[in-house]
């Protein structure tokens, strides 16, 4: 679909929304440019995540008017939006990326396993077990200093959560399936 045509999509798509909806549409669609992932997995983005499903083609139009794409992983029950032009991407620490790879590895562990409800949750000491296994620690652990924000940078973009409190070694992560994309 070309520009005109999107334009066309979303300007009929738009003006039949209730004003309720209209809301909605704009809360979400500024959620995807902020954080870029909803996962149905996470108890605040379920509504959005429908929402999303419900009014697909407005949701496609509108992006393909800002050079981005919607994505939708029906699968895994994420939807994200990526740049067609490969604007804004962000630049990660050395730290963040790391702990992105460590994370996806426990993920992909974790996700070998049965579960009833399947949420992947890991604990904070298995990413320092891991952090020295692949030989980023020689026999000591991540400073608070640097873990906090890296941890706080994946929970801004929806890819992990906290269930505990605090940076004690038995805190609980659950990681959302956004890390796989």
């Amino acid at each position: 679909m070309n520009k005109t045509q999107a334009v066309k999509q979303f300007s009929e798509s738009y003006q039949a929304l209730k004003e309720g909806e209209k809301t909605t549409f704009s809360r979400i669609t500024n959620k995807l440019f902020q954080v870029n992932y909803l996962t149905k997995k996470k108890p605040g983005d379920t509504n959005d995540y429908r929402f999303i499903l419900a009014y697909k083609e407005i949701f496609e139009s509108f992006f393909q008017l800002t050079d981005f794409t919607l994505q939708i992983a029906r699968e895994n029950e994420v939807v994200y939006i990526t740049n067609d032009n490969y604007f804004n991407h962000m630049r990660l620490k050395k730290t963040e990326s790391i702990l992105i790879l460590v994370i996806r590895i426990l993920y992909q562990r974790k996700k070998d396993y049965v579960t009833l409800d399947e949420n992947v949750e890991i604990f904070l000491h298995e990413i320092h077990a891991e952090l020295m296994r692949i030989g980023y620690l020689d026999h000591k652990r991540i400073t608070k200093d640097k873990l906090k924000p890296a941890l706080s940078f994946l929970r801004n973009y929806n890819i992990i959560d906290y269930i505990d409190r605090g940076l004690h070694d038995d805190a609980r992560i659950k990681i959302y399936p956004t890390i796989l994309y």
